[in-house]
């Protein structure tokens, strides 16, 4: 019995041709937008966090 070897397997198709994705690349803010903030953001939030306030179980009972 003879032993295949790892790189001789050929399962690969040769017919298949990857496409190059291109590259994704995020632009590097510039220093005043860094220090002054995006003058271009839009606040979407609904509502403000405000943390719950933390009572004894009998606070909230008899309340």
């Amino acid at each position: 019995m003879m032993c295949i070897p790892h790189s001789g397997a050929g399962t690969v198709s040769q017919t298949f041709v990857k496409e190059k994705k291109p590259k994704k690349h995020i632009q590097k803010p510039s220093k005043e937008m860094l220090e002054k903030g995006d003058p271009d953001f839009v606040d979407e939030r609904t509502s403000s966090y405000k943390p719950k306030k933390k009572g004894s179980f009998f606070d909230d009972l008899f309340s």
